[in-house]
């Protein structure tokens, strides 16, 4: 079904763009029906979000329907992403790992395009291996000569891998999952190895602790998971504000200015994080701790230990 309901896309978009965008069956087609089928491939539904667009208010030149890591982002507008992107005369669409274009645009201005490109080769570099089918380093997504929108232009240079399909040779269910779960294996991988910003005191720390490239890596990638700040906030409001290490409340403590002030910790011990299964439960793999605890907890051989953690803290306060 998902073939056929490319070919309803592509088939009907030119029409349906003479017409008034409210409840047109094709926005429900772009922004529910495709996103539902493509979810069912997915088996981490927890931490991927998909999301189609036809325009907000008026039809867009281009359509997109994205899958986000919620561990990257969960928004067209900022981060990078796997995204299906609509040639404007509908000859055809790409499936590509591009970058949000907005927050981009809106930092660097006229500079935009070159900004993106340059960012889209440094994502290249980190993919150590890239298949066939994702040869496209260049898209194009203006074939009409009354394309006015930026967008179009920025989502191009934003393109870091794509394949593309044709109108007249989509192919079927079977090839189009593959390539979904392939592009989410090189986005695994890019989001696994990119490194976070941290200051040169929080690198040194790490290096400490963590001698190896690949155990950094996850140790990094653990910090990923535990700064989300939509799976953070989740986690707070089911778990609270109490650390579940040393009991600390800052509210009793500070007042208003301590108000709901406390970290998630994920429970996950770094030398079996995996970056193809996440754990997100936010009851069972997640716990709450004031920053002193979160810090503690992290020296420790084990940092999913906070019986450990709470034994040393009662020890040490007899």
């Amino acid at each position: 079904m998902i073939k056929q309901h490319f070919e309803n896309l592509l088939s009907d978009y030119a029409e349906a763009y003479k017409q008034d965008i409210a409840k047109h069956p094709l926005v429900e087609l772009i922004t529910t029906v495709i996103p539902e089928a493509l979810s069912e491939i997915i088996i981490e539904k927890e931490r991927y979000l998909i999301k189609g667009s036809a325009g907000a208010g008026n039809w867009s030149i281009t359509p997109w329907i994205a899958i986000f890591d919620i561990l990257v982002t969960n928004s067209a507008q900022s981060g990078y992403y796997p995204v299906f992107l609509f040639r404007d005369d509908m000859s055809g669409f790409y499936l590509s790992l591009n970058q949000g274009v907005t927050e981009i645009k809106g930092k660097y201005k006229r500079e935009a395009k070159h900004v993106l490109k340059l960012k889209a080769e440094d994502f290249r570099a980190q993919l150590s291996f890239i298949p066939n089918q994702f040869n496209k380093n260049e898209i194009s997504l203006r074939k009409l000569s009354t394309t006015k929108s930026p967008y179009p232009g920025l989502y191009e240079a934003g393109n870091i891998i794509a394949k593309y399909y044709s109108a007249y040779d989509i192919p079927d269910d079977a090839q189009l999952k593959a390539d979904v779960m392939a592009m989410l294996k090189l986005y695994e991988i890019l989001s696994y190895n990119e490194g976070l910003p941290t200051t040169q005191a929080e690198i040194e720390n790490d290096e400490e602790h963590y001698k190896g490239v690949e155990d950094l890596r996850k140790f990094r990638f653990h910090k990923r998971i535990e700064r989300n700040a939509q799976l953070a906030k989740k986690v707070k409001k089911v778990q609270g504000y109490t650390c579940k290490a040393c009991l600390i409340n800052f509210e009793k403590v500070y007042g208003e200015l301590g108000c709901k002030f406390i970290e998630a910790h994920h429970l996950k011990p770094v030398s079996e994080l995996d970056k193809d299964k996440v754990e997100l439960d936010v009851r069972k793999d997640f716990t709450v701790l004031c920053s002193n605890c979160h810090s503690m907890i992290h020296r420790l051989s084990d940092p999913s230990d906070l019986n450990k953690l709470k034994k040393i803290i009662n020890t040490n306060l007899k």
